[in-house]
């Protein structure tokens, strides 16, 4: 393959946010309004964002907090426990812990999802949710998910931070679980800088959370005195560019899927394992996360010689994390181990061009070969 040899001589980030002219004047136009925190920018993104997805949303913070505030709405208090896999993000575990309850952790399948059948192992009288991250864009077995959750009268929250725009049977998700969360950090499907969604039809969890996330909502004294509150507001210029982000959306993911191909075409080394795909579940590949038996440290090292940045996801897992271990002691997690000893991300984002693409899966196949 030919390469252009601008594209040998600059670097190519494993990501970077795509914002346009369009959100930079967004944010001056607020700035220049004095539109600061909480107000008519953060409720019009709120209806934006509720009319894409087909629920009912509460801006927040970030999406550490969004989760937060969705688990105290659910009613997760001290010893609970709550199921989340170990091949995470630690920000899915630190809310829980907030809440002084007990993250009990499982394993994940192939495709990096958690684990129908481990998560029917760890049940417990105490258990009160299980979240369900939609890991890299790809979503989780949610019908099976949701039947053991109803069997076991138990909440099923999805966390959609990697996952906006992706769909299961159809429907996107966030609106199949019985709460769900999203993140808008830098890194994600699309940026309000910092900021986050809780998503839900629940009219009693969405008053606890408008209530909770900003000091003084409620007027009346008996109602503002309930409850702890939390400043988890989004600012207003965070929602401008949340606004002309997610009007960008459809095309991010197109664009997205379109770098996948590509990939999925260029990388030639039958030993490489690719994102899996399903006419069920629609993927939207927040990472393209591919799979060889050689060491990703290797590859990766390699690969930065030559000017293209790749990673190694979820490095330590959350079972080998000391803020963790207690609650998870001599438990086995080899499928998340399996992953994590030969998992590796390409770099993906809307404004990688294809060529950058072509290159990028060059440069991989070139490796392979001499790392064989």
């Amino acid at each position: 393959m030919h390469t252009d040899t601008k594209i040998q001589n600059k670097v190519i980030p494993h990501n970077k946010p795509t914002i346009g002219e369009e959100e930079m004047k967004a944010v001056v136009d607020t700035l220049s309004n004095l539109e600061l925190t909480v107000g008519t920018k953060v409720e019009e993104f709120e209806r934006a964002f509720a009319k894409y997805i087909g629920t009912n949303a509460i801006a927040t913070s970030s999406g550490t907090s969004a989760l937060h505030l969705a688990l105290i709405a659910i009613g997760v208090s001290k010893n609970d426990e709550v199921i989340i896999p170990s091949y995470t993000c630690i920000a899915v575990a630190l809310p829980i812990l907030y809440q002084q309850a007990k993250p009990i952790l499982t394993d994940v399948n192939d495709d990096y999802n958690i684990s129908v059948e481990d998560v029917k192992e760890k049940i417990t009288k105490r258990t009160k949710a299980v979240i369900v991250p939609h890991m890299f864009g790809y979503p989780a077995d949610l019908d099976e998910i949701k039947e053991l959750c109803e069997e076991n009268n138990i909440y099923l929250v999805e966390d959609c931070a990697q996952a906006i725009g992706a769909k299961y049977q159809g429907k996107k998700v966030g609106t199949i679980g019985d709460i769900s969360i999203f993140s808008f950090y830098a890194t994600k499907m699309m940026t309000t800088i910092q900021g986050g969604m809780v998503c839900t039809n629940n009219p009693d969890w969405i008053q606890i959370i408008k209530d909770l996330r900003y000091h003084d909502q409620c007027r009346s004294l008996e109602d503002t005195d309930l409850r702890i509150k939390y400043s988890y507001m989004m600012s207003d210029v965070g929602a401008a560019m949340g606004i002309i982000q997610l009007k960008k959306l459809d095309y991010f993911i197109k664009r997205r899927r379109e770098i996948a191909s590509i990939y999925f075409e260029n990388l030639d080394n039958k030993e490489i394992k690719h994102p899996l795909e399903n006419n069920e579940k629609k993927h939207v590949y927040s990472r393209y996360v591919i799979r060889t038996p050689y060491d990703p440290s290797v590859i990766i090292e390699r690969m930065r010689e030559q000017n293209v940045v790749c990673e190694r996801m979820y490095m330590p897992p959350l079972h080998r994390r000391v803020l963790l271990k207690k609650y998870n002691s001599n438990v086995k997690f080899p499928r998340t181990d399996a992953i994590l000893n030969s998992a590796i991300s390409l770099p993906i984002y809307p404004s990688l061009e294809d060529e950058e693409a072509e290159y990028v899966a060059d440069v991989f196949n070139k490796v392979i070969e001499k790392v064989r």
